[in-house]
Order: C-alpha cells, then sequence, then structure tokens
C-alpha cells in the first residue's frame, strides 16, 4: 500500500501526462494527492490517484480514468476520518451553478448513480444532478436572441444537464435520463458518433472554447464504464424526481429570491433518505 504523499513537482508531472479532461478530474484531487492527513479515505484517494498516473505513463489512458474515478469515490465517501475535514469533493473550479453536498451516511457499496433534469419554460432554463452519494448542482439562467441552443431547447439542456454532473463530480457508474431523445444521443456518441448533434445547435466556438456539447460529446465517447439508462419521469423515482426538483429550483430562482442552495440540500437530504431506505429494503 502506497502510503507517502506526492510532491507537488511530481503532481504536476503525473497532469502532463494526461488529456484534457482527465486533467480538470485530477486538479480537483490535488488536495488529496498531495497531502497526508492521516485519513484512511484521502489516503486510498491519494494512492488511486499516484497509481492513474502510472497508467497514463504507460499510455493506457483508459486505466487512468478509471483509477481516478476510485480516486473520486474515495473522496466523496462520508466516512473521513475525524477532523479530516475532507470528506465530499467539491466542485471544479470554473464549474457554474450552485453545488453542494449533504451530509449522510450513504451507503456506498453499490454503483454510484445519478440523474439529470432540465425545466425550460418563458424563456427560461434550469438544470439539474444528484448522485446516490449525496452530490447536488443546479444551474439557471434566461436566454436571450443571441441563444445558441436552436430549436431543440429541451434536449440540449438535457444534455448540459448531463454536461454539468460529469464536470461536476465525475463520472457515476449509472446515469439516469428521463428524456428518451437525450438518451439516443447520449448512446451515439458512447458509439463514437460524436457529429451526431442537435438539429439547429450553434456550433461556432463561444469565448471559453468549444460548444458545451461538442465536447459533452467527445468526453462521453471517451468514458469507460458509464451505463446510461431511461427513467420515465414523473413516475416516483426518487433520483429522477430529486433531479426534477432542482432543475425547478434553478428556473425559478432566475426571477424569484429566495434561498435555492438552502432549499435544495434540504431537498435531496430528503430524497436521497428515501432512496437509500427503498434500496436497503430490497
Amino acid at each position: 500500500m502506497i502510503t507517502s504523499p506526492m510532491r507537488i513537482d511530481e503532481f504536476r508531472a503525473g497532469i502532463a501526462l494526461l488529456p484534457g479532461d482527465l486533467v480538470t478530474r485530477a486538479e480537483a484531487l490535488k488536495l488529496y494527492a498531495t497531502r497526508r492527513p492521516g485519513c484512511p479515505d484521502c489516503e486510498s484517494a491519494c494512492d488511486s490517484v499516484r497509481l492513474a498516473f502510472s497508467a497514463a505513463s504507460f499510455g493506457d489512458i483508459p486505466a487512468a480514468g478509471r483509477l481516478l474515478t476510485a480516486a473520486e469515490r474515495s473522496a466523496r465517501l462520508t466516512s473521513h476520518a475525524a477532523g479530516c475535514g475532507r470528506g465530499g469533493l467539491r466542485s471544479v473550479r470554473g464549474v457554474p451553478g450552485n453545488h453542494g453536498r449533504v451530509a449522510g451516511r450513504w451507503a456506498t457499496a453499490g454503483p454510484l448513480t445519478a440523474a439529470t433534469d432540465a425545466s425550460w419554460k418563458s424563456r427560461i432554463c434550469g438544470i439539474g444532478y444528484v448522485t446516490s452519494e449525496g452530490c447536488w448542482g443546479l444551474r439557471g439562467w434566461s436566454v436571450d436572441r443571441h441563444d445558441p441552443t436552436g430549436p431543440s431547447k429541451v434536449l440540449v439542456n438535457e444534455l448540459r444537464a448531463v454536461d454539468l454532473l460529469l464536470r461536476a463530480v465525475g463520472r457515476p457508474d449509472v446515469l439516469l435520463v428521463d428524456s428518451l431523445w437525450a438518451l439516443s444521443f447520449l448512446h451515439a456518441w458512447q458509439r463514437g458518433d460524436t457529429e451526431h448533434l442537435p438539429e439547429g445547435y450553434d456550433l461556432r466556438p463561444r469565448r471559453n472554447g468549444p460548444p458545451a456539447l461538442v465536447r459533452l460529446a467527445e468526453h462521453v465517447a471517451e468514458l469507460d464504464g458509464l451505463t446510461v439508462q431511461h427513467v420515465k419521469g414523473h413516475s416516483g423515482h426518487l433520483l429522477n424526481e430529486a433531479a426534477d426538483s432542482l432543475a425547478s429550483i434553478a428556473r425559478r430562482s432566475v426571477t424569484e429570491r429566495f434561498d435555492a442552495t438552502g432549499r435544495a440540500g434540504g431537498l435531496v437530504s430528503s430524497f436521497l433518505s428515501s432512496w437509500h431506505q427503498r434500496s436497503a429494503a430490497a
């Protein structure tokens, strides 16, 4: 078992071996990789990051991605040692929106499951995600005549919700979406058909780089081990209902004044308690 932390120069050398999408994920794990707090969960994350860099040095980028996923899972555990203060991986800097993690001893033995959703009304959009380990995020905005979305507004925003999830907390084991149309695009990208994009979506570069869905398509094509499944919306599926509610909170927060972060945290805590109770009973 590797127990020593990485030196800063060693970490930077490892980062240089990774492709762009893995660089962002590894940077979010820097504190776990370069400090030794005497916490088994943090040490496990550190070990996985070191092994990810080793895999990348041999050119095995898929293995590096899987090892970073293992590091992210260790970082998100609620069982961090007392005084560690690191339980719950924080959102990557630069990811828009509000992000958080609710406290609770959620089960971690099963697959990490996430749900995403979007809400659209009167030129105002909200997107949200939630994971079975308590991470959540939301983002809301209004559109103007320069909106690059195109005519497929609901579809594009369903996919933007997936992008928000993957950028903020990394790859889950299972991703649940309630849009069959979005599911078809995600499956096409997994097959490598990254040029398959919603009709009318503006492909011109943005100020901060490629369009979100172009970046998302390439990211999904490179992900190993991601299972994308359809779940019927408004059918009582607790993770889907939580994601739907987060998207609605995000949309309403654009025009209404209320504590969106506090409301989101309370909602996620309630839904996840019920989710894990049902899972345990099953």
